[in-house]
């Protein structure tokens, strides 16, 4: 009987298991389902808007996140933020959308991006303070429209380079644009500790382009106090106290141009309402403003030496539309190619167009001498995105005539090529361009530091193009001819073939065989041992 019992349970137990999925209803979600990236981003969104409303009032209709783009999106915003001034708490902010890009890495790495979007954003006017309210309602204002505001930064893994845009537009009023390229310096305070930082500007400019906002508001001003003349004259004289603390000291002649300049082109603003730039002047390399400097207005201006202006300075910089127009005619001389081109690269004065930039140089490539070069280097860089076989090859002719950005080009296109074809590669640029063989490069030189000169040269890339197999040849030569600094930069050489995998390994240990056997024949047929024995 108890067998039988036994016997029953275990039956009724593997119906259960085997059973049909129907007698359990609908499938289920599955945890993976549930816990996706998205969805814990969302839930992360959701704590940091919870946090958020200690300090004001938030709803929103819509949370979307991207995690592979970096994304979180608010759509249908409601804030109701706390202010001093407005203590019938009547402020209240709607918004279309606003869009945090948390950024993705650039190509390799070497720049990170982050950006706050705001589409369709309408303020009250108890959202500003009493005075100012009453003058834009005055004005004609009975909210503020914000059509769009945006601020990206980007940060530069390389040099630590800070770039900042933004741009706001108010309905009916102005658009605003403001730019600003620097670095963050660290400096020790008079007690030998961390202080304030210096900031390297490189770049600062500010732009304000009229809307009809200055029609609406220059009606609460007197006529009298209208005119562009006077308001010149106030302004100067306004500008002359604040930059002169009062009277405390005697402007520049640096100051007193600026305030010159700024004030002609507000009072032509005046006469016909347009745009007004301010742009520093400032050194390719920038300047470097120490603390004291930026903590005060007057030193900061001096500094940055802004100059006002009714563009920025781009817009008088662009590329002639003529000179454009050649840009497929065999007329144009080898120095135009390459301000073409370098002006396709980098988008200033023209359309960004790097894919045009190899079938415009090379002309030049082909030629000989330092245009050749420089030719070499920009069709490398226009070419590094998409073609990193043919980039290399130019780039390795850029590279011997020393030119400034080779070294690095290099380096990062071996990251994305394979060893075989770095090998391949630079030993058909040295068949390509006739290199002397080692017996001519050797010549009649008696001094062991000049061929690990030449071997250094060639692992480099400086002064010789880049060649593995011609670098650890001379490296070799160098060490047996008892060069002390030869054995380390061998051991370096054979470091860039180690841990690469099985069949990085394999060629170079077939390489390295080869390399060894020729050096050591060379050793003995140029009779080396006694051109570089000594007695002494």
């Amino acid at each position: 009987m108890r067998h039988m019992k036994s016997a029953i349970l275990a039956a009724m137990l593997g119906a259960t298991l085997a059973g049909p999925a129907s007698a359990q209803g609908d499938p289920r979600p599955s945890l993976m389902d549930v816990i996706t990236p998205d969805n814990i981003a969302g839930s992360l969104a959701s704590l940091a808007i919870s946090g958020l409303r200690t300090q004001m009032e938030v709803e929103y209709e819509h949370l979307a996140t991207d995690v592979m783009r970096g994304v979180v999106t608010l759509s249908g915003v409601t804030l109701r933020p706390q202010l001093p001034y407005d203590q019938a708490r009547q402020c209240e902010v709607s918004v279309e959308r606003i869009g945090f890009d948390l950024g993705q890495p650039a190509l390799g790495f070497t720049a990170w991006s982050a950006s706050v979007t705001v589409v369709g954003a309408r303020a009250n006017m108890a959202c500003v303070e009493r005075e100012v309210g009453l003058a834009l309602r005055s004005a004609g204002y009975t909210e503020l429209e914000v059509d769009r505001l945006i601020m990206e930064a980007d940060y530069l893994h390389g040099s630590g380079e800070i770039r900042m845009n933004g741009s706001a537009t108010v309905k009916d009023m102005t658009t605003i644009d403001l730019a600003a390229t620097g670095a963050i310096l660290p400096r020790l305070s008079q007690y030998g500790g961390p202080g304030d930082p210096a900031i390297r500007v490189r770049r600062a400019i500010l732009g304000i382009e009229d809307h009809g906002g200055w029609n609406r508001l220059s009606a609460l001003i007197p006529e009298n106090l209208r005119q562009p003349d006077v308001i010149k004259g106030l302004g100067t004289e306004e500008l002359t106290n604040m930059l002169g603390n009062g009277g405390a000291r005697a402007l520049t002649a640096t100051e007193r141009r600026f305030i010159d300049d700024l004030m002609s082109h507000v009072a032509d603003f005046i006469r016909e309402p347009s745009e007004i730039t301010i742009e520093a002047q400032l050194p390719p390399g920038g300047i470097v403003i120490e603390p004291e400097l930026y903590e005060s207005p007057a030193d900061l201006l001096l500094a940055l030496a802004p100059d006002a202006r009714t563009a920025p300075l781009a817009q008088s910089q662009l590329v002639d539309g003529a000179l454009l127009a050649r840009i497929d005619d065999d007329s144009l001389t080898d120095g135009e190619r390459l301000d073409l081109a370098r002006a396709l690269l980098s988008g200033t004065g023209v359309p960004r167009a790097e894919a045009l930039v190899p079938d415009l140089l090379a002309p030049v490539a082909n030629a000989q001498g330092d245009d050749a070069a420089q030719a070499a280097l920009l069709t490398a860089r226009a070419q590094l995105p998409f073609a990193p076989a043919e980039a290399y090859r130019n780039a390795l002719a850029a590279s011997s005539a020393r030119l400034k950005g080779a070294i690095p080009l290099l380096d990062a296109l071996e990251a994305q090529l394979t060893t075989a074809d770095v090998i391949t590669a630079q030993d058909a640029h040295l068949v390509g361009t006739g290199a002397a063989s080692p017996a001519d490069a050797l010549g009649q030189t008696r001094d062991i530091r000049a061929v690990r000169r030449l071997a250094l040269a060639h692992f480099t890339g400086l002064d010789a193009p880049r060649s593995y197999r011609m670098a650890y040849y001379y490296a070799l030569i160098a060490e047996a001819a008892g060069d002390i600094g030869a054995t380390p930069l061998r051991e370096d050489i054979e470091a860039r073939f180690a841990g690469r995998g099985a069949e990085v390994a394999a060629l170079w240990t077939a390489l390295r065989a080869k390399i060894q056997r020729q050096a050591l024949s060379d050793w003995i047929a140029l009779d080396l041992a006694d051109r570089f024995g000594r007695d002494d």
